[in-house]
Parts: C-alpha cells; structure tokens; sequence
C-alpha cells in the first residue's frame, strides 16, 4: 500500500466529510479521529516495529529504566544485548500489577541480580503518554535493549504526516462511519466502522500472506542465539 500523507487524505476525504473542501478544518478533525481509532484497535500493518534503547538512571531509586518516546504505546517483546557481543538474553515484560502480585517477588530491590525483566511503571512522570518500564536483573545496566514495539497514536498536523494504516479505502469507511455517528445513527455507522476493519484486516493478511515460517524467524531472533539476526 502506497504512503498516504495527511494532504492526500484530507483532499480525499473531503467530499465525505464537508462541502467546504479540504481546508475545512472538520476533515482534519474527523482524519485524526478516524486514525486513533485505527491505531488503537488493532494490530495493522504498520503498527509494530524495532527500536533500540539505552536505558536511563534514577538517581532517586538507584535503579535503572527504559521510557517509550512520543509515537511508541509500548513494548512487546524484546532482547537485553551485551555491548559487543552477538547474543543476548529475552526479557519478560511485567505488569504494573507484578510487585504486589502474592506470587511475585515483592518490592525488588535495586541490585537485584537474576533474570532479566521489565516492569511496567504506567506513563512517564510529568508526561501523559509516553511509558517507562524499570529494568531488574543486572545492576550495573550497561547493555542496549531491542524491542519491538506498538505504534501509538500521534496527532495529524503537517501536510507531509504520514497516516498508518494507510488503507484509503478503511479511511473512506471511517469517514462515513463518523458522519453516521455524529448524527446519531449509530447502526449505520457500525456497518461502515466494520466495512473499514474489513480492509484493515484484509489489507494485513495480504501483507502478512505466507509469513508463518517469517513469523517463526522473527521469533527465533528474539532468542539469545540469533540475535545477529537483528543487529
């Protein structure tokens, strides 16, 4: 699927949208709505993807972390790799929950030394989205983290924004979806919302078509022996 920017979409959408054209600023509104949604809901094309982090220091707790950039809801999965070397060691992603879990460890301390897992401790301070996740079982931390991630949502605003999904026609769908809506015919728009995730869903198995045996390399390089895979 082509890129679809923000002007593309808002000269396409338009005529769904408002009689004043492009310019009106209800089509952006009503674009943003319809990409947040997208975003949100689903596991489309284009929605995960790798990044590599090096983790912070706080000072106050002694501990160390990885916090999400703006554009990034959170982390999947992801590698611990020594600097250096060719392998690393998966890391499994906790809950905010897991410190006062009755079969859980308790408070860690800051220098506790084990397997290495993330813990989730809800949005960054003095943020509203981004996440910051505390990093246990090595302390010192020196190595570099590999993750794949889930886009989150980012507000359209420049004409060259790209949209993901990207499916025009899911869009098209939406458009009539939230006209629907917001005249309160709310089982019309529910046919057009499930036309739209039709061609999202449609959109990701086509891009995905085949991609068992990928999926199991994927996979396979989020183990400590194939990290090369990745790096």
């Amino acid at each position: 699927m082509p890129s679809f920017s923000f002007a593309q979409a808002k000269t396409y959408l338009a005529p769904f949208v408002s009689s004043q054209g492009p310019s009106d600023p209800l089509v952006a509104n009503c674009i943003n709505d319809i990409n947040e949604r997208f975003v949100t809901s689903g596991q489309w094309k284009g929605n995960r993807f790798l990044m590599s982090f090096t983790p912070g220091f706080d000072s106050v707790n002694n501990w160390y972390y990885i916090d999400t950039p703006v554009g990034v809801e959170s982390i999947l999965k992801v590698i611990a790799v020594d600097q250096g070397a060719m392998n690393g060691e998966i890391a499994d992603i906790l809950s905010d929950w897991y410190p006062f879990s009755e079969n859980g460890l308790g408070w860690i301390a800051y220098n506790y030394c084990g397997d290495t897992e993330l813990i989730r401790m809800g949005n960054v301070p003095g943020t509203a989205d981004t996440q910051r996740y505390r990093i246990v079982g090595k302390y010192p931390e020196d190595r570099t983290f590999y993750a794949i991630v889930r886009r989150g949502y980012v507000p359209l605003i420049n004409d060259g924004d790209l949209l993901i999904p990207s499916n025009r026609n899911a869009y098209r769908y939406g458009a009539q979806a939230w006209q629907y809506e917001n005249t309160y015919e709310l089982e019309r728009a529910q046919v057009y919302w499930n036309l739209a995730y039709q061609c999202l869903n449609e959109a990701t198995q086509a891009f995905e078509e085949g991609e068992q045996a990928q999926i199991d390399i994927q996979f396979k390089a989020f183990s400590p022996h194939s990290i090369q895979n990745l790096i």
